[in-house]
């Protein structure tokens, strides 16, 4: 029996891939064993155990931004957790160890590499986050979601969910518009800002409904769990606030446009079904999501506005523009569905269950 731990933790972005990619394991090898390792501080503490796959938790080694007693202490805390992860390691006898970057990730891959297991390593944003670009170094098979992020990688997308790839949109259409009660008379725009939603795009939105009640379309809004209706909208009856979506695949099937941030895991999502998108990267870090969705927006796949520029009358504007045009949409969607790559989770597992039945 082989025995492959997956290193994610802090945001889906990073932990829904390592959870398709430790069901693709198990879908090509029923006997071995997989486990994901997080921290306490991260989203896995409550999506990885809901989906089944066992969590084991290291200490948190976030690098400071700036300087402070934190950056200090720095050292002695990521010595602390790396031997933590190599006695986990030895415990569990890990035979190949993926990892998906963020915090957790770096300690794990030392572990490995002092232990002499395997790494394979999946780098999801156009820029490489710092534990992944360290830990390419030397691990020994490196895939990545977009071209030209690791020297050397192998471009592959992002590992999704079945319930994405394996989705006909054509034919669940009839079932998304029943399971949001929709008018399949309408078009749809569906809006969501992660997660945990976006407040910037929320207001936006709900500024713009009385212009965007004269298009006869319908919206379905994903508001994030800890943002309240705002009480404005109970009187547009095509408008449809949900706190949070459990069934994206449906929400995709029901939608002619899509307004949404730009975070590698959405951007694989909507490019994988050629969904057309006017995307608001999120303003913070790096520029990472801006950097993500530049060559999508270069080839016309989707439109761009940038965060601080967000407003009621530029969805007013873009929505009116592109929903009710489809030519248009048509266009854009081919261009989407030509940047979208399936089975990335297929080919990270091959390659870890490859490695691992090596290094036994």
């Amino acid at each position: 029996m082989m025995v492959i731990a997956l290193a994610a933790g802090g945001t889906a972005g990073h932990i829904e891939p390592a959870i398709a990619c430790a069901k693709a394991i198990k879908d090509l090898d029923s006997q071995s064993q997989v486990f994901i390792i997080g921290t306490d501080k991260g989203l896995e503490k409550d999506i990885v155990p809901r989906r089944g796959i066992e969590l084991t938790i290291i200490p948190a080694t976030p690098f400071p931004r700036k300087i402070n007693s934190a950056l200090f202490s720095l050292p002695f805390r990521y010595l602390a957790a790396q031997r933590i992860a190599k006695k986990l390691l030895i415990d569990k006898k890990v035979d190949c160890v993926i990892g998906f970057g963020a915090y957790v990730s770096l300690p794990v891959y030392m572990a490995a590499r002092r232990l002499k297991i395997p790494v394979v390593i999946h780098e999801g944003n156009k820029k490489a986050g710092l534990a992944n670009y360290l830990g390419s170094k030397f691990a020994d098979e490196v895939f990545q979601m977009f071209p030209e992020s690791i020297t050397g990688a192998k471009t592959v997308g992002m590992p999704l969910r079945k319930e994405i790839t394996n989705l006909n949109v054509n034919e669940n259409k009839i079932f998304a518009y029943q399971a949001f009660g929709l008018d399949p008379a309408r078009k749809t725009l569906l809006v969501f800002g992660g997660s945990q939603g976006s407040q910037t795009i929320n207001r936006a939105l709900v500024g713009a409904l009385p212009v965007l009640k004269d298009l006869n379309i319908q919206i379905i809004h994903a508001i994030g769990s800890k943002n309240i209706v705002d009480e404005s909208t109970r009187n547009f009856d095509f408008y449809h606030p949900i706190s949070y979506i459990e069934k994206m695949e449906l929400a995709y099937a029901a939608a002619d446009l899509v307004i949404s941030r730009a975070g590698a895991m959405t951007i694989a999502e909507q490019t994988v079904l050629g969904i057309p998108a006017i995307y608001v990267p999120f303003a913070v870090g790096n520029g990472e999501q801006t950097k993500n969705v530049s060559a999508l927006i270069a080839d016309g796949g989707g439109i761009l506005i940038a965060d601080n520029e967000i407003s009621s009358s530029a969805i007013s504007e873009l929505v009116s523009r592109l929903i009710l045009n489809p030519a248009k949409l048509q266009q854009m969607s081919q261009v989407s569905a030509s940047h979208g790559l399936r089975d990335a989770d297929i080919k990270v597992a091959q390659s870890a269950l490859a490695l691992a039945r090596g290094h036994k």
